[in-house]
């Protein structure tokens, strides 16, 4: 297997990722159907459809039953949000843990999928009722969003360029960017409007779609998309990493473009199970929630490297060390949104600062990297400590 690397400007600091050239596919955990996965305060979950929620803190090596309180075991969504963790099944309602998986609490929302923050509110979509709907209070009341006619089995859900995206198994892709507005379809350029993924790359967003359409991607925040590469495929998953943008398909396994979805190559060896419908990383590895074959993990190596300073003015975050809050200045910019990971590359906390302030109550303490955008879409990343 070649050596492959990709890299990513952002800011003063270029992002690279590359794959280990021995590194291949291998199974952790127990097999079965794994559609919910995800890392959370450097440890990875995942649960099976009909199985227990599991934690490892080993990238996989070895796992821990954490189900306490959760009464349902149809699992098929687990996110990372507010410094909680979100679990979606299928035939009950949602639970949410706030001690990394070691309780859960009954939140509703039945058949609940796509969990993420858009303009510090949490968002969920419901499969069975093809609603959306929006918490203040970070998931422990809900209120529906407008409806979203001609739509249905809602799944993923993302927050980009000041709008929310959802994407639906029948109506496309549709867009707000409040919880009170009406939807607007944003289906430009789509051959299929069966949506099943969501990704981000900078201002690049991308959506993996059913019926043999593919990917496609969108260079103006949904207002139009063209085809991506893909064709033919379901494509249930995405996820980027540096500049290695990953597909997880129906029956053709894992796929990985280091050029923006231009060109597209296999990427399965040692993947025995073809049926992949999530993906994630945490810096370290790679990992691929499949159907019937459980978690399979492949090597992965995030970092970043200085590049040449520019004249452009610099982020500073103080107090320092931070305690349940930090302020964040970028002189004549303004930030719109950050994102807070850990140092292996975990997302930790994401939102848009309040008069430039990040609440730090939910973060456990220690370093982190933080990561900025203004209104025209510069970045800058900077080093924040929670006391």
């Amino acid at each position: 297997m070649k050596h492959l690397a990709a890299r990513i400007l952002l800011g003063t600091t270029t992002v690279s990722a590359s794959l280990t050239g021995h590194a291949q596919w291998q199974p952790v955990g127990a097999v079965g159907n794994t559609y919910a996965i995800v890392a959370h305060q450097g440890a990875l979950f995942a649960g099976n459809l009909g199985g227990p929620i599991r934690r490892s803190t080993d990238h996989g090596d070895t796992w821990t039953d954490v189900n306490t309180g959760i009464t349902e075991a149809s699992n098929w969504w687990l996110s990372s949000a507010q410094g909680a963790l979100f679990c979606g099944t299928q035939f009950g309602p949602a639970f949410r843990s706030t001690d990394d998986g070691a309780s859960w609490q009954d939140i509703g929302l039945s058949g609940a999928r796509g969990f993420a923050v858009h303009n510090d509110t949490l968002y969920a979509c419901q499969w069975y009722g093809g609603q959306v709907d929006h918490s203040a209070d970070g998931g422990l009341t809900w209120q529906d969003t407008e409806p979203i006619s001609g739509s249905g089995g809602f799944w993923p859900l993302i927050s980009a360029g000041g709008h929310l995206f959802a994407g639906g198994q029948s109506g496309g892709v549709h867009r707000i960017s409040h919880s009170a507005e009406p939807w607007t379809a944003s289906n430009n350029g789509l051959t299929s409007t069966e949506v099943y993924a969501f990704e981000r790359m900078g201002d690049v967003l991308f959506a993996g779609t059913g019926n043999g359409g593919g990917v496609f991607r969108s260079d103006d925040l949904g207002a139009t998309w063209t085809a991506s590469g893909m064709s033919g495929s379901i494509t249930y998953a995405l996820h980027a990493v540096g500049g290695l943008l990953f597909a997880g398909t129906s029956g053709g396994g894992v796929h990985l473009s280091t050029d923006s979805g231009a060109t597209w190559t296999p990427y399965t060896n040692g993947l025995t199970n073809l049926q992949v419908v999530r993906l994630t990383s945490d810096g370290v590895y790679l990992y691929a929630g499949t159907l019937g074959g459980g978690v399979f993990r492949d090597g992965l190596t995030l970092g970043q490297a200085e590049v040449e300073p520019t004249n452009a003015a610099e982020v500073t975050v103080f107090p320092v060390p931070a305690g349940d809050r930090a302020h964040v200045r970028w002189d004549g910019h303004s930030i719109v949104r950050y994102e807070l990971c850990t140092t292996v590359g975990a997302l930790a906390q994401r939102g848009s600062p309040a008069a430039g302030d990040i609440p730090l109550d939910a973060v456990a303490p220690g370093a982190y990297v933080l990561k900025v955008e203004d209104a025209n879409g510069h970045r800058r990343t900077v080093r924040l400590v929670r006391e």
